[in-house]
């Protein structure tokens, strides 16, 4: 493995475009959406007992997360900023719709205020993803902070 051959060393912090590794905010958006979409599957996996129901949500929530989730991926996969903040705020604004709901008793998500919880802190985690500055403003130096 010489200079020569284009390749970069680990050591010397340069990855090859074809490695398909993304920024740390690009992976962070691909594992809540993974998250997302495996929650849903309280609703349409096989009825779980009881001490293992982390979540009451009915079948439009679970449509939501499922949604929103395959934006997240994509928008991870793709590395756009605009699609991961599209799939941060629908989660936000359906987890603001479950809190008025709840408050009126209509209860648009399904399930009860841990359908809003999930929701909710999904969506803001994806929202600060989105908002977070990019990584290329501090690129990583692998040598600082080594003895």
């Amino acid at each position: 493995m010489s200079p020569a051959s284009g390749t970069g060393s680990p050591a010397s912090g340069t990855r090859s475009p074809a490695s398909g590794t993304g920024s740390a905010a690009d992976r962070g958006v691909i594992l809540i959406g993974v998250a997302a979409i495996a929650l849903a599957g309280f609703v349409f996996g096989a009825p779980l007992p009881p001490e293992f129901r982390f979540v009451s949500i009915g079948p439009v929530g679970a449509g939501l997360l499922v949604a929103s989730g395959l934006l997240a991926i994509v928008s991870g996969l793709i590395r756009r900023r605009s699609l991961r903040s599209l799939a941060g705020a629908l989660l936000t604004v359906g987890a603001l719709a479950q809190v008025v709901g709840l408050a009126l008793s209509i209860r648009p998500l399904g399930g009860d205020a841990s359908a809003m919880a999930v929701v909710g802190g999904l969506g803001i985690g994806l929202l600060s993803l989105s908002l977070s500055p990019s990584s290329s403003a501090h690129p990583h130096d692998p040598t600082k902070g080594k003895p």
